[in-house]
C-alpha cells in the first residue's frame, strides 16, 4: 500500500542504489496524465526503464552473491576445504598467510562488511530488525600454574571465539541479502499492478501483471541462488555451532522462523522484515497422504516461530503445524511459538446441537500436546477462544483494523457509516468506527439483523435483512471477520444500496473465498472488498474478483514476533495510531 515508504525502511545502508527506482518508474506513468504524452510513448519509456531497472538489481545481487561466497570462504572451515583442494595456496610467504584461500580483492574478515541495520542497530530504530547480541568480549585464558597447553588453549578458544563471529556476520548478510531480494521482488510486483491499473487493463485478458510475476521467478535474483547460499552457509558453519544464533553467555535464544505450506509467502515477507533467513525444512507427502516433515537446520536451544495458518487445505496445513512443533520440540528447542494468522475450526467454538464436538477447544489442547509453548493469531473469530488454552500457553490475538482503518483513512469518504452484518459483530465494528474517529473521521454506526432458514445439516440462507441505523447518502463500511462463501456479504451490500447507501465497501480480515464468493462480488454493487493476507487469495479471486484488495499483516506480525522474541510488551500493537506505521 505504502511501498516507497517500505523501500526507504528496509533499504541497507550502502546498498542503496542497488533497488528498483519505484519513484522514477511511477512518474513515469503520470506522464499519462498529460496532454502532450502519448501511451506509445509512455510505454517506450516505461519499459526501457523496467528493463534497466532489472538488470541493475540482478547485476548487484549477483555481485553480493559472489561477495557472500568470498566471505564464507574466509571462514575457518572455508579456509579447510580451500585449503584441502588447493594445498599449494598455503605457501609461505604470502600476503594472505597461511591457510588463506586465493581469492582477489575478498576482505580478510567481515569487519568491512555493509551488512545492513543489524550492524549499525538501524533496524532496531526503524523497527525493521531483531536486534543480535552483541559478541562477547574475547578474552584469553589466563595461564595456570605453569601447566603446559595453558596457552595453546587460550589461543584456541580465541579462535573459535573468532570464527563464531565471522560466522554470524555472515548469516546477518545472508538475512540482508533475503530482505533485498523481497523488497525488489515486491517493488516490480506492484508497478507492473499499476502499470495495468494506468493502462486500464486490469481484469482483461490483456493484463501484463501475471505474465510479469512469472518472468520474475526466473530472474537472476528471484531464482535459487538464495537456497544455494544457505546451503553454502551451513557447509561452512565452525564445529560445534549452529545457526540458532551467538551462543554468548547469558544472551537470550536466538530466533528462528519455519513456516509449512500453507501460505509461504506471508512468511517470506515476516522473514525479510526481521531479516532472518527461513530455516529450512523438507515437507511433503507420502503416496498414501501421510504428511512427512524433516527440519533442515539445528534449532537446539532455539527460539522457534512456526508459521502456519490453518486455511484451506485446513486439516493438512493443520496436521502440518502440529508436526512441524512435534518436530522442533523433539529437536530440543528452547520455546516453540505457533504464529497462525487464521486460525481454523474458530466458528465451532461451543455446542449448537446435540453430540458435536467443540473443535476449536480440541484443536488448542492438539497444539499443546505438540508442546507450542506460545500462539499468535490475528483476529479470532471469538475472543474466547483464547480461554481454550491453558494458562501456560499465552495467546496474542493481534488485530487487523489499525491497518484498515490506515488503510481506509486514504480513500476519499464522506459520511461514513460503519456497518455490522449481524448482532454478533457490532463490537468489532464499533471498534472500526472508534478507530476512525481516533484518526479525525467521524462515523456513525448501524447493524443489519438477519433472519435465517436452515437448507441443509451444515448450511442456511437469509430469509430477511432489518436495518438498525440509518444509512442514507453514506459511505458504508461492512466489517466482519472473514468472507467464506460472501453470502452475508452480497445480502448486506444489496440491503444497504435499497436503504438508501451511497457507496459500499467491505473489510474482512480473512479472506476464504469458497465459491461463489467471487462470482457474488463481482455480481453485487460493492465497490472494493479488503482483506488481510492472512490467507493466501484463491487463484478463481485473483483471476476473477476485481474488486478485492489485500493489505499485508506481515509488519503487525512481524513486530509481534519482535517483541515476543526480545520480552517487550505487544500493546503498542493494539493501538489505532500504530495502524499508521503497520500499514504495507
Amino acid at each position: 500500500m505504502k511501498f516507497g515508504k517500505d523501500l526507504q525502511q528496509y533499504r541497507a545502508p550502502g546498498w542503496e542504489d542497488d533497488y528498483i527506482d519505484y519513484k522514477e518508474l511511477k512518474l513515469i506513468l503520470k506522464r499519462l496524465e498529460d496532454d502532450d504524452a502519448t501511451k506509445d510513448e509512455v510505454d517506450a519509456e516505461f519499459f526501457q526503464a523496467l528493463e534497466d531497472n532489472l538488470e541493475k538489481v540482478n547485476r548487484a545481487f549477483l555481485e553480493k552473491c559472489q561477495h557472500l561466497e568470498a566471505v564464507l570462504d574466509q571462514t575457518p572451515v572455508g579456509r579447510e576445504r580451500w585449503s584441502a583442494k588447493e594445498p599449494s595456496s598455503r605457501a609461505s610467504g604470502g600476503s594472505g598467510g597461511p591457510g588463506t584461500p586465493r581469492h582477489p580483492g575478498t576482505p580478510a574478515s567481515l569487519a568491512s562488511l555493509s551488512l545492513g541495520p543489524h550492524s549499525s542497530g538501524a533496524a532496531d530504530r526503524s523497527g525493521g530488525g531483531v536486534p543480535s547480541p552483541k559478541p562477547a568480549r574475547l578474552k584469553a585464558t589466563p595461564l595456570g600454574d605453569g601447566r603446559e597447553g595453558d596457552a595453546a588453549a587460550a589461543a584456541a578458544e580465541i579462535e573459535a571465539k573468532l570464527a563464531e563471529r565471522e560466522f554470524y556476520e555472515a548469516y546477518r548478510m545472508l538475512g540482508r541479502l533475503q530482505t533485498y531480494v523481497w523488497i525488489n521482488t515486491k517493488g516490480f510486483q506492484k508497478i507492473m499492478k499499476k502499470y495495468d491499473k494506468r493502462m486500464e487493463l486490469r481484469g482483461t485478458a490483456q493484463e501484463l501483471g501475471p505474465e510479469f510475476e512469472a518472468r520474475l521467478e526466473k530472474e537472476a535474483f528471484c531464482s535459487g541462488k538464495m537456497s544455494i547460499l544457505a546451503e553454502m552457509f551451513k557447509s561452512r558453519r565452525p564445529g560445534g555451532v549452529s545457526s540458532s544464533g551467538i551462543a554468548a553467555a547469558g544472551s537470550r535464544p536466538q530466533l528462528q522462523l519455519i513456516t509449512g505450506n500453507a501460505n509461504s509467502e506471508l512468511a517470506s515477507e515476516i522473514a525479510a522484515r526481521l531479516g532472518v533467513p527461513l530455516t529450512p525444512a523438507k515437507i511433503a507427502r507420502f503416496p498414501d497422504g501421510e504428511v512427512s516433515i524433516q527440519i533442515l537446520e539445528n534449532v537446539r536451544n532455539s527460539d522457534v516461530y512456526i508459521i502456519q495458518p490453518t486455511c484451506p487445505p485446513v486439516n493438512d496445513n493443520l496436521m502440518e503445524l502440529l508436526l512441524c512443533a512435534s518436530a522442533v520440540r523433539r529437536a530440543a528447542a528452547a520455546r516453540v511459538t505457533a504464529v497462525v494468522p487464521y486460525y481454523g475450526y474458530a466458528r465451532q467454538d461451543r455446542k449448537e446441537r446435540s453430540r458435536v464436538p467443540i473443535s476449536a477447544a480440541d484443536v488448542a489442547k492438539m497444539m499443546e500436546a505438540m508442546g507450542v509453548d506460545r500462539v499468535c493469531c490475528v483476529d479470532l473469530h471469538c475472543g474466547q477462544i483464547q480461554g481454550f488454552f491453558g494458562p501456560r500457553t499465552p495467546v496474542d490475538n493481534l488485530w487487523a483494523t489499525p491497518i484498515a482503518v490506515s488503510y481506509f483513512m486514504t480513500r476519499e469518504l464522506n459520511n461514513v457509516a460503519v456497518v455490522s452484518p449481524d448482532a454478533g459483530g457490532v463490537a468489532r465494528a464499533k471498534m472500526f468506527r472508534e478507530g476512525l474517529e481516533a484518526q479525525g473521521m467521524r462515523a456513525s454506526l448501524a447493524m443489519i439483523i438477519t433472519q435465517r432458514r436452515s437448507t441443509s445439516e451444515l448450511g442456511s440462507e437469509i430469509a430477511q435483512a432489518d436495518l438498525v441505523g440509518t444509512v442514507t447518502g453514506c459511505d458504508c463500511i461492512i466489517v466482519d471477520d472473514m468472507i467464506d462463501t460472501a453470502g452475508t456479504l452480497f445480502m448486506a451490500t444489496n440491503a444497504l444500496k435499497s436503504f438508501g447507501a451511497s457507496r459500499v465497501f467491505a473489510f474482512a480480515t480473512h479472506g476464504l473465498f469458497n465459491p461463489p464468493a467471487a462470482d457474488r462480488i463481482e455480481e453485487c454493487a460493492i465497490e472494493e472488498v479488503i482483506v488481510a493476507n492472512t490467507i493466501p487469495l484463491p487463484p478463481s479471486v485473483n483471476r476473477e474478483a476485481r474488486k478485492v484488495r489485500q493489505i499485508s499483516v506481515g509488519k503487525l506480525l512481524a513486530q509481534a514476533i519482535k517483541c515476543i522474541h526480545t520480552g517487550d510488551s505487544v500493546q503498542r500493537l493494539f493501538d489505532m495510531d500504530e495502524g499508521v506505521n503497520l500499514l504495507a
